[in-house]
């Protein structure tokens, strides 16, 4: 019996390290990617600035929301077991429980910001269209209100834990609200808690403040496409043309569908977090343990590894959804990544536009033909052996 259970626990811990190092590696290439997105996305209001556009509240708001996704793509997701204490024995980890408390504080500041900035984002778009409000800055002291709400709420948030010592690493090769040593706040352990003692009732707060801003951008959209529908109709009524109905169904179907994408685009990256979170706080002991690797909970773990982190991914592609598609509906016949490129600001190659191949097969196409011409007529010395013959007969 005792050579059985050793193999089981030598089994368990192998599957134990296999799966910790591909969760590591998923989590810091989801934070490369999403860093790369928020970077562009950044990147294209700047430029837009720059060129002298008006910049409006909506895209103040959605800079605002890059940036912090961008530190929490970086130091969440990118560095994840860097930052972890060494002793820990986690895959990469190199850090200590100065970095790892540094790491759990940035991580709650930066993704914080990103729900609560995304839950204004959502609620200022409601704002605008159902009041038929213009999308246009706001007098400073409104503005600084609008875009302080959410750094200065999560700063406050993420500094409670500091005082409880909860920033421990957790389960997603992190560090962020955790107990420690992990799976002291469990039923079935014996031992008590050296830091975060209070980390369940931390998990439970978070949780029903992300759930909160959740809901209220579900509600805002659906506010916003109430409202747009309901202005649509009332325009098409009046009027009682054609061209006004169709204009106004297309206009109608673009904020609809660039509301639901973004509704899409946050539960892409929210959704797996919200069933995880469930899970650590209706369990009756802790998953953080070899276990956690179960079939079940390992499909979530990897479900939250990849979309989690890469949220900057998801929300930049819907933010530049409405250029790749007037790019593509201008240039239908050039390759779709050449749209792609153009609504990212970036060059085009020479090779992706289509004018570029067109000429270049015309200009194969001249010079087989004149090849063709060069092999049917004869050359001068054949003309002139032909006229030698001739002579000497």
């Amino acid at each position: 019996m005792e050579s059985t259970s050793s193999a089981e626990v030598i089994h368990g811990s192998e599957i134990y390290e296999h799966y910790s190092v591909i969760l590591v590696w998923v989590v810091k290439t989801g934070g490369l990617l999403s860093m790369i997105a928020t970077t562009l996305t950044i990147r294209d209001i700047l430029l837009r600035f720059l060129q002298g556009e008006t910049i409006r509240l909506t895209s103040t708001l959605i800079f605002e929301w890059a940036l912090a996704c961008l530190g929490a793509s970086f130091w969440s997701a990118f560095l994840s077991t860097w930052m972890v204490p060494e002793e820990s024995g986690i895959f990469m980890a190199s850090g200590n429980t100065a970095t790892c408390t540094l790491q759990g504080f940035l991580d709650n500041f930066f993704y914080g910001t990103t729900v609560l900035t995304y839950t204004v984002l959502s609620f200022t778009y409601c704002f605008l269209v159902k009041f038929k409000r213009k999308d246009e800055l706001l007098p400073t002291r409104s503005l600084v209100l609008v875009l302080g709400i959410s750094p200065v709420s999560c700063f406050l948030l993420a500094t409670s834990p500091l005082f409880d010592k909860a920033y421990n690493y957790s389960e997603l090769h992190i560090c962020s609200i955790a107990e420690y040593p992990i799976g002291c706040l469990s039923n079935m352990t014996s031992y008590d808690c050296e830091r975060g003692g209070d980390a369940r009732n931390m998990w439970i707060s978070r949780f029903f403040i992300v759930c909160c801003a959740n809901f209220l951008i579900i509600a805002s959209v659906v506010v916003l496409v109430k409202a747009t529908l309901t202005r649509e109709n009332r325009i098409n009524r009046h009027v009682g043309t054609a061209t006004s109905l169709t204009d106004g169904t297309s206009r109608s179907r673009k904020v609809i569908s660039q509301g639901i994408w973004y509704i899409l685009a946050f539960e892409i990256s929210w959704g797996g977090w919200y069933a995880w979170q469930f899970i650590r706080i209706s369990a009756e002991r802790n998953f953080n343990s070899h276990e956690i690797y179960s079939a079940h909970v390992s499909a979530i773990l990897y479900f939250v590894a990849f979309t989690h982190p890469t949220q900057g991914v998801w929300i930049s592609m819907v933010y530049f959804r409405p250029q790749y598609l007037k790019y593509r509906e201008r240039d239908a016949s050039d390759f779709r990544i050449a749209s792609v490129l153009r609504a990212l600001n970036l060059g085009v190659p020479r090779f992706l536009a289509i004018e570029w191949w067109e000429s270049w097969r015309a200009h194969g196409s001249t010079k087989n033909s004149n090849k063709g011409k060069e092999h049917s007529m004869p050359n001068n010395n054949d003309v002139n052996v032909m006229c030698s013959v001739s002579d000497d007969t």
